[in-house]
């Protein structure tokens, strides 16, 4: 993998950034802190600077910590995302909130996020969703510098536009309290999700609909009889 001399440095600077606030969480006090707390607009278990969809007055709300180098995040977006979303979050059952938690290659995956986060609330999802999509491909690149440009400028930013954000101090200093409280919460690997703030044992369709049907007060659904087996990238967690 080839990565340019000047978009090398400056996604270090980020990492390092990142990485400070990673070490500081691990050594700090690692319980389960809360990262709730009730924003106009949002369901109380957001803070601001969160990226959700969905109906806001929804009863459940799904937090997920992923990154963007991870596979098995990759996976999840690929296989459960579309029919999670359809069955989920379109009808306004579920309010769905995205968080980065930063996995190897760490360097890759900050500009990833930040790419995402300087575009716009209105590109964010479009932006994280294609580097799930094209994520061996931009992994494994000869130009990992040209993919992200490219990304960059499919969400009307420029190249000047793309370095100045891997260096943008607020955009870092965010996904710095995102990755800190992450661990505060006890996120150890990704794909980690939370139901209305506590951490669930879910990865396909199926582990949803019995969490949700048992936050609703529903009857659980009963296993179909020829269910699907978990995929294989399922079997283990990115760290």
């Amino acid at each position: 993998m080839f990565m340019n001399s000047r978009f090398d440095s400056l996604v270090k600077i980020a990492t390092l950034s990142v990485l400070g606030a990673t070490l500081l969480a691990a050594c700090g006090d690692t319980g389960a802190k809360s990262t709730s707390g009730p924003t106009e607009g949002r369901s109380s278990f957001e803070v601001p600077g969160d990226h959700a969809m969905g109906n806001a007055d929804a009863s459940v709300t799904i937090v997920e910590y992923a990154s963007v180098t991870c596979g098995h995040c990759a996976n999840w977006d690929k296989t459960v995302w579309d029919d999670f979303r359809k069955k989920y979050v379109d009808t306004g059952k579920v309010r769905y909130v995205f968080r980065e938690f930063p996995t190897a290659p760490v360097t890759l995956a900050n500009a990833g996020h930040l790419l995402a986060n300087c575009a716009g609330d209105d590109k964010f999802f479009d932006l994280i969703h294609i580097q799930f999509q094209r994520q061996r491909e931009i992994l494994t690149s000869d130009d990992v510098k040209g993919e992200y440009i490219r990304l960059a400028k499919s969400a009307g930013m420029s190249e000047a536009d793309f370095e100045a954000c891997m260096t943008n101090e607020e955009e870092i200093a965010r996904l710095d309290k995102v990755v800190e409280d992450g661990f505060a919460a006890g996120v150890t690997g990704t794909p980690t999700f939370f139901l209305n703030g506590k951490k669930i044992a879910a990865y396909v369709l199926e582990d949803f609909d019995k969490e949700i049907a048992q936050a609703l007060g529903e009857p659980i659904p009963e296993p179909e009889t020829e269910s699907s087996e978990t995929p294989a990238e399922a079997e283990g967690e990115d760290q």
